[in-house]
């Protein structure tokens, strides 16, 4: 009777869980939870997914990874406006704390981690590359079906097991914010045109459209040269970011408090909701 009375509440306090949710209201990680990670091309860093759980904070979900908060909004910009339960929350997985095994009594303390495999990636890249490992030994004993003649986009292959206590901020890996390294060519580029030259500032609003190439660092301005690179610093998110100029404002659209107008992906690396935003331009 005992038995059947606590296999009843399991299925009830997995029933309450919210669809989607990792963890739960008391712990951030559960045996049934699902570990898939990717490799992040510009980083390297292994990035997984939490869906944060009714009761789970931003704060709780840094520390339980072994992160500060400015990290988690370093790989997340958008959550500075705000999150609520079922926010996917993206944190790194250090490839130090994934272990090969556990022992047999250990079960309950540990989750399978598993990895997508990238369009093109081969179990050498992952094995080498990815994950930094000698040989595929480990894969394959872990893979036992596992065929590396045909390997697919998307496909999961498990990779090792973590533990469910969290990770110490010790183990974890430097973040750094994913759109500033992509970002890291134009500022290469401004510095090495401006060293010794003087600079001008200007402090006002910028502006977004959601209009141009989503995948270029552009922006329109009013007076910087047309193909120039200018620095926009954005107080709200500390961060700064630079974009090549590659017209001018359009004066019948947007008053003279708009100094800068930036492109969709300016957008999304300062996290930004609102129409404009103060910001600080500098340009020769």
């Amino acid at each position: 009777m005992k038995h059947s009375t606590l296999w009843l509440l399991l299925v009830v306090v997995c029933a309450v869980r919210t669809v989607g949710a990792t963890g739960d209201s008391l712990y951030f990680l559960l045996p049934s939870d699902t570990v898939i990670v990717k490799s992040d091309p510009a980083s390297g860093h292994l990035l997984f997914d939490h869906y944060l759980a009714p009761k789970q904070t931003l704060y709780g979900a840094a520390r339980f990874y072994g992160l500060s908060l400015e990290d988690v909004y370093r790989l997340n910009p958008g959550l500075r406006a705000g999150y609520t339960p079922g926010t996917r929350v993206t944190v790194a997985i250090p490839r130090g704390v994934i272990r090969p095994g556990f022992s047999p009594d250990s079960t309950a303390w540990f989750v399978p981690v598993r990895y997508r495999m990238s369009p093109g990636e081969t179990l050498y890249g992952l094995t080498r590359r990815t994950l930094g490992l000698p040989d595929d030994r480990l894969l394959r004993v872990l893979n036992p079906d596992l065929d590396p003649t045909h390997l697919s986009p998307g496909q999961i292959v498990k990779i090792g097991y973590l533990r469910l206590d969290g990770i110490s901020p010790g183990t974890q890996v430097e973040v750094e914010d994913p759109y500033l390294i992509r970002n890291r060519a134009l500022r290469d580029l401004w510095l090495a045109r401006t060293e010794g030259a003087t600079v001008r500032t200007t402090n006002g609003k910028a502006a977004w459209t959601s209009h141009g190439d989503q995948s270029k660092w552009m922006v329109l301005h009013r007076t910087a040269p047309i193909g120039s690179i200018i620095e926009i610093d954005d107080p709200r998110s500390r961060k700064t970011v630079y974009a090549r100029v590659v017209a001018r404002i359009p004066e019948q659209v947007y008053d003279s408090r708009v100094v800068v107008v930036v492109s969709p992906l300016l957008v999304k690396a300062f996290g930004v909701r609102d129409k404009e935003f103060y910001v600080r331009t500098r340009h020769l």
